[in-house]
């Protein structure tokens, strides 16, 4: 008895290959339209956190120069507009801080605008300052100076970045 020796081969007609280089074409075109779709998003999100961040660092910057023109206008005599102006620093240090909270918050620490001691250096000095003009008897000049001092930091600190 001879056997007779079967080739199994998968065979494909010509239109079995049709349809597998077309189903393979359209799925580098989808896997290609993704990819750009999430380029774009990608980019625009990066645009979109550089933006945030630069004018988040801007109203910090602005906030600083107003609260430097408040203590520059305290004299080294207590006034009654004193308590006022003291006030008025208090909440530019204040939004200072809500604003590097609100960068923290968006971005992570990474997204920090100033170093972590800023902010407690700021109101101690601003403590400093509000005890002597409380008790009206020892000159305010040093502890003025000490606050103007670490604000004009601050703000050069801003205006390099």
């Amino acid at each position: 008895m001879m056997y007779r020796k079967t080739q199994s081969r998968f065979q494909t007609s010509n239109t079995d290959l049709r349809l597998q280089r077309r189903v393979l074409l359209g799925a580098c075109a989808v896997l290609l339209i993704a990819a750009v779709v999430f380029g774009v998003l990608y980019f625009s999100g990066t645009g979109y956190r550089s933006q945030t961040r630069m004018q988040l660092r801007q109203r910090m910057y602005g906030a600083s120069v107003s609260s430097i023109d408040e203590v520059s206008r305290l004299g080294s005599i207590v006034t009654t507009s004193a308590s006022s102006r003291i006030g008025r620093v208090r909440q530019y240090i204040y939004y200072m801080e809500q604003l590097n909270a609100l960068s923290i918050a968006l971005e992570g620490n990474g997204g920090r605008l100033v170093p972590d001691d800023t902010f407690p250096t700021l109101y101690s000095d601003l403590e400093t300052l509000e005890g002597l003009i409380l008790q009206s008897t020892s000159p305010t000049l040093d502890a003025r100076t000490l606050l103007l001092n670490h604000l004009e930091t601050l703000r050069d600190y801003l205006g390099q970045q």
